[in-house]
């Protein structure tokens, strides 16, 4: 999934490789309504548009990524849950989740540190707090609301470190100071449990207090504390859905995680991987777009998103109304194997509630860089020119994708509805900058060329990212063949409410400079016209060519398995059906 996702604040790179010296990146906040702020670093990424003798060569987009913030997340705990409940090792899970969120914060931290003789100078910093939690002896009893952590054979730093990730309220602190302000890590959380806390008991017949314990462990020591866990508990199967999880916590505002049930492999190779990890996470939408991508597929017309969505969902009710979290992990991880992980932590955190009822309604989230990063197409404008249907007309797909390009004043950002325009238009209608470079030779795409992270004196660094080569990359996830999905009969479109908003949404961002004479039907059409204008003229006024109806099916080849019969208006079609 990393392809060529660069390393969260340039970690690594040659040109960041005196640690006597911070790298000065340009850094912006921004204010929210409520007093507190967000710390934001900026990057720009280089795509090629084109090749030939045009001047179309070559386009950058500027971009942020989460650095810190004023507020922390959140954490309660809710019986959800996406394993087995006759897993034999118990649900970890919520405590895997603190011990990442403490790894990622540290690594966070030691990142933005300088060494040597400036190091003591640094504010920024990982220290403990007064709370943490307590022992659990031997003549103690079980109580209601109380979950016991055994640590095995943990030396005291390690027990300092599970009492303070444990705790109620919070137990750690990973800050910088930035222009004045103190920032907090992006994964940094409070857990506010009103009815669970944490004990610890470990092998030892001595409790031993922790106290004289003052230094927080590094992330890489911690992450050696996090595997010796596992291994005790035999909870490897578990890490990874954890991390993904501690991934989601940048895109969310509060979060809830399945309560650990009783319980009574140490490899850090990812461990290398986090920065890569860390730069998705801060991503703005970067994790929000990839789940959504689940539900994307970019040869999809507008007119036809109500019919795609709702087989899907047809699938899906029935496993969210019986909470069959696991299976629906699975499925959904099956359609999109690079996101199956994020889809774990995503289902685990709540995060993919609000996800799924997106997606229901055709909204599809659209992060250009996660999507170039991770080699997903999340647009229709990712995909390569398509010849000229005829000498006189361009596909309307290519004609927003060379609006974008030749950089028009009201087409400068890519539209936010990733879903294709339908049919052609005459070149003779369409903008100059279109007819201009609809025959080149080579066509014009939109391909990514790399990321640079851009620094305070206005230069910048070149990321060469993970993996230069996202062709040669293998997803390996292990999927349950035995999970057996409900059969789905054809059913009627019960609504089309999604695809006229992306029908409307499209359309508007393609003729935002007016609209042809020879798309009047398309124009009047009820999916395109505000109400108000509905008796402003006689020339809206139904007629045979355009609320006719016609019936057509996406059949057997959706992923999710199953058909849907639907109305399209003839006057919404098919590519190369409307040419008006």
């Amino acid at each position: 999934m990393l392809g060529n996702v660069p390393s969260y604040l340039g970690y690594d790179l040659i040109a960041f490789q005196d640690q006597s010296k911070k790298p000065e990146f340009n850094l912006h906040t921004k204010n929210l309504s409520n007093g507190l702020s967000v710390l934001y670093v900026n990057g720009d990424s280089l795509w090629n548009v084109g090749e030939g003798d045009c001047d179309l060569k070559e386009k950058t987009m500027s971009t942020e990524l989460l650095l810190g913030a004023t507020i922390i997340l959140p954490i309660g705990q809710c019986s959800r849950s996406i394993t087995r409940q006759n897993q034999e090792n118990g649900n970890c899970l919520a405590i895997l989740i603190f011990a990442w969120s403490y790894i990622l914060s540290a690594r966070w931290v030691e990142m933005q540190q300088t060494s040597g003789k400036f190091a003591a100078q640094s504010n920024d910093r990982m220290v403990y707090l007064c709370d943490q939690v307590g022992w659990r002896d031997d003549t103690s009893e079980s109580l209601l609301g109380t979950i016991d952590v055994n640590l095995g054979d943990a030396c005291i730093d390690a027990v300092r470190w599970w009492a303070a990730i444990l705790a109620k309220g919070e137990g750690w602190r990973a800050e910088i100071e930035r222009n004045g302000n103190v920032y907090r890590s992006p994964w940094s959380t409070t857990s506010n449990s009103a009815d669970h806390q944490f004990r610890l008991t470990r092998a030892s017949t001595s409790q031993s207090s922790f106290d004289s314990v003052l230094s927080p462990p590094s992330s890489e020591v911690a992450l050696g504390y996090l595997t010796d866990f596992c291994l005790h508990h035999n909870a490897g199967g578990q890490c990874s859905a954890a991390l993904a999880s501690a991934l989601t916590f940048p895109s969310l505002t509060a979060a809830s995680l399945p309560l650990p049930s009783s319980h009574e492999r140490r490899d850090t190779s990812g461990f290398k991987l986090l920065p890569y990890y860390m730069t998705l996470s801060c991503s703005r939408r970067g994790i929000e777009s990839l789940l959504c991508n689940t539900f994307f597929d970019p040869h999809i017309p507008c007119n036809l998103v109500s019919a795609w969505i709702q087989p899907i969902f047809e699938v899906l009710d029935p496993l969210i109304a019986r909470k069959d979290y696991h299976v629906l992990a699975m499925v959904l991880g099956r359609q999109q194997p690079k996101a199956a992980g994020l889809w774990a932590g995503a289902i685990i955190t709540g995060m993919a509630r609000s996800i799924l009822q997106h997606c229901r309604n055709g909204f599809i989230a659209i992060d250009t860089h996660s999507a170039a990063w991770t080699n997903t197409t999340q647009t229709f404008m990712s995909l390569a020119p398509r010849p000229l249907p005829d000498c006189d007309r361009i596909y309307r797909s290519d004609e927003c994708r060379l609006l974008y390009l030749a950089g028009e004043e009201l087409n400068s950002r890519i539209p936010i509805c990733p879903w294709s325009p339908f049919g052609t238009t005459a070149l003779s209608d369409t903008d100059i900058c279109v007819r201009t470079h609809a025959n080149c030779a080579a066509g014009h795409f939109l391909r990514y060329a790399g990321w640079s992270w851009a620094l305070k004196v206005g230069a910048n660094v070149r990321d060469p990212g993970f993996c230069g080569d996202t062709t040669k990359q293998c997803v390996h996830i292990t999927l349950d063949d035995t999970i057996v999905l409900d059969t789905h009969e054809e059913t009627a479109l019960v609504s089309e409410t999604s695809s006229e908003m992306a029908t409307r949404s499209i359309f508007g961002w393609l003729r935002s400079y007016g609209w042809p004479a020879t798309e009047k039907a398309i124009h009047s059409h009820s999916w395109i016209i505000s109400e108000e204008s509905d008796d402003e003229s006689d020339d809206n006024q139904d007629d045979d060519g355009v609320l006719a109806h016609s019936r057509q099916t996406i059949s057997g080849s959706h992923p999710y398995g199953a058909a849907v019969e639907m109305l399209v208006p003839s006057a919404i079609q098919v590519d190369g059906a409307m040419n008006t």
